[in-house]
């Protein structure tokens, strides 16, 4: 199998889950150190891995990345698309070279994985199973492109699995919807800001969302899957009881917004961000994780920094630069 995104967050942790199941695994992304680290990982499985640095917007490097992992592992069985990055911030903060970064990336970057992937999964009668989001169904305010290109990939694939069938072909198209997820992304996001935006309590770890996929790739006939009951809950609500979503989502705006964590630059819209790791260190739904998310209303009324409690953030502000470039500067 074939996974892009594969240095770190959702990316690494269902590399590493195939290799549990046996599974020979080429690993794709920008960052060399994280690949490096993410073998590693996933040979600590069981697995065999091979590193393939490459960056998905770049679509001839990336077919000749895949063209080579086809090469080295005798075909392709399975394919997942799971690269992606974004910028915090309103559409109206968010110049125009990082929005459309971001759309190349998670969309085009996709499109690009899926054209050069299907010749191969047309020999192996594969399967694409790609990550996409909640917000693939649902807006996500201050990450307006993250959402359009999550959407437009729905968009994509929905279609190409209809025309595929139509075709005759042997190859299965599927996609995951997750939720909120507890991955280094939100440590390393670039922002219009100047802060981190203040991260999503009760977060689902990379590795459920890896086992979704896994599920999914065994098993594609269905078209999509939903991980978690909220992914679910705010495409249902957001269908059917469209002023109850908006407020909920203008409440995640505020949420989002409220971050004082200085944030990196210039971020990881526009350096290979990949560390090896697959959780940012965000609360997640474990019994341990209970006691921080109790402190959260006690912490609101003290009116005391909410990422105490709640991002665990404390290292990333020692760590971060006291300013931040424009979102639309490339840098390196």
């Amino acid at each position: 199998m074939l996974i892009t995104g594969a240095s770190s967050g959702v990316g690494l942790a269902t590399a590493r889950a195939f290799a549990a199941e046996g599974a020979e695994v080429a690993l794709v992304a920008r960052s060399k150190t994280g690949l490096g680290r993410a073998a590693a990982r996933v040979q600590e499985h069981g697995g065999r891995a091979h590193v393939l640095p490459a960056d998905v917007s770049d679509r001839e490097a990336l077919t000749a990345a895949i063209d080579e992992a086809a090469h080295l592992m005798g075909g392709l069985d399975i394919v997942v698309p799971n690269a992606a990055t974004t910028v915090f911030g309103d559409f109206t903060e968010v110049d125009a070279e990082a929005f459309d970064e971001v759309t190349a990336v998670t969309f085009t970057g996709a499109v690009n994985t899926v054209r050069a992937a299907l010749p191969h999964l047309e020999r192996s009668a594969g399967v694409i199973a790609a990550v996409g989001s909640a917000n693939a169904r649902a807006p996500l305010p201050t990450f307006s492109s993250y959402s359009a290109s999550k959407h437009a990939l729905r968009g994509l694939l929905n279609t190409l699995r209809l025309e595929l069938r139509g075709a005759g072909s042997p190859v299965q198209v599927t996609m995951v919807h997750p939720g909120p997820i507890d991955t280094p992304l939100w440590r390393q996001v670039t922002s219009t800001s100047g802060f981190l935006p203040r991260s999503p309590p009760l977060a689902y770890s990379a590795d459920s969302v890896a086992r979704a996929v896994v599920e999914a790739a065994i098993n594609p006939g269905k078209p999509e899957r939903s991980v978690g009951p909220e992914s679910w809950a705010l495409d249902v609500i957001f269908r059917t009881a469209r002023p109850v979503a908006d407020a909920a989502l203008l409440g995640v705006r505020w949420w989002y917004r409220g971050g004082r964590v200085p944030a990196p630059t210039p971020g990881s819209l526009w350096q290979a961000a990949g560390s090896g790791r697959d959780s940012g260190g965000l609360i997640g739904r474990g019994l341990g994780d209970l006691g921080a998310l109790a402190r959260l209303p006690f912490t609101i009324a003290r009116g005391e920094r909410l990422e105490n409690d709640v991002t665990g953030a404390a290292d990333v502000a020692a760590a971060a630069p006291a300013t931040q470039k424009p979102a639309g500067v490339p840098v390196g």
